[in-house]
């Protein structure tokens, strides 16, 4: 279901919105609704690249709560230097006797 919100601008930004929509061939709600729409994607990225960037989540775990692809997401990280925490040695032998117990599992 539809929520109508609505808002106050002023004459200049009236203004410039009737312009652009104009130029995109959109009516003035269509505009604003893309706009917010585009904001929140943009809001969800951040705020998920930031987890990733803290190490709580994946950049899978960040596209889907961003709701975007992961390459959208892998340009997003790319685009602002965001990269993972640095993994310990201890880390990455705790991933690795993960990932031999997962496979000797299957192998079984």
């Amino acid at each position: 279901m539809s929520k109508i919100i609505s808002t106050r601008v002023s004459d200049d930004e009236m203004k410039e919105l009737n312009e652009i929509a104009e130029q995109e061939h959109l009516d003035r709600a269509a505009l604003i609704r893309k706009f917010i729409m585009d904001q929140l994607k943009t809001y969800r990225m951040r705020r998920m690249a930031e987890y990733y960037r803290k190490g709580l989540v994946s950049l899978q775990e960040a596209a889907t709560a961003s709701k975007v692809t992961i390459y959208e997401m892998m340009d997003h990280v790319a685009t602002e230097h965001i990269s993972p925490p640095e993994e310990t040695r201890e880390d990455l032998q705790a991933d690795h006797e993960r990932t031999k117990r997962v496979l000797a599992r299957q192998n079984k």
